[in-house]
């Protein structure tokens, strides 16, 4: 690995993640923990991190609908104590790339960031262009006109000219995302 897989792990706190945590580290990964689903959703926005491992005591197709929303395309594993097969089956539906139930074990936890690490090394970013897949036009617009905003520092006019858009169409699209509740720097 050219640098350390950063693993979020989110569930509650003392659980058998904890456990997973350690393993990971074990392995070079770097690791947060979040106690919530909005904590999770809250990381990842940030863009920092390479994989999530979500209990699915947290509502994982939920999540999963929220990062679509957002055009945040980390790939997420489910897991759990005991959990139900109604709660891995909707977790994997909702987009899930797997289960792994918890306790963990340390072969999982070492094949998932390997997932991850050869995703990397051969050039396939997993939160890029499949993250599009299934969302809408004015969704994808909106996600590249905000990132390629703040690639820019918020300056407008930069922004306008690599999107190959006039500033006007920058000004008005950018109301309109304000009006629809979205954060614009």
């Amino acid at each position: 690995m050219s640098r350390a897989i950063r693993l979020l792990l989110a569930g509650a706190p003392g659980s058998e993640l904890s456990r997973a945590a350690e393993m990971a580290l074990g392995a070079g990964a770097g690791v947060a923990l979040a106690a919530s689903r909005e904590a999770a959703l809250a990381h990842m926005r940030e863009g920092a991190t390479d994989l999530a491992m979500i209990d699915v005591r947290l509502d994982v197709p939920a999540l999963i609908a929220d990062l679509r929303a957002e055009s945040i395309g980390t790939p997420v594993v489910a897991c759990g104590v005991e959990a139900t097969a109604e709660q891995a089956v909707a977790a994997i539906r909702a987009g899930a790339r797997d289960y792994v139930p918890l306790p963990p074990d340390r072969e999982l936890i070492a094949a998932a960031l390997m997932l991850v690490a050869t995703h990397e090394r051969d050039g396939h970013d997993p939160r890029g262009i499949d993250a599009l897949v299934g969302q809408s036009v004015s969704a994808v617009e909106r996600a590249l006109i905000l990132k390629t905003l703040e690639s820019c520092r918020g300056n407008r006019t930069s922004a306008s000219a690599i999107l190959g858009i006039s500033v006007r169409t920058m000004r008005n699209k950018l109301r309109e995302f304000e009006a629809a509740g979205f954060r614009v720097r």
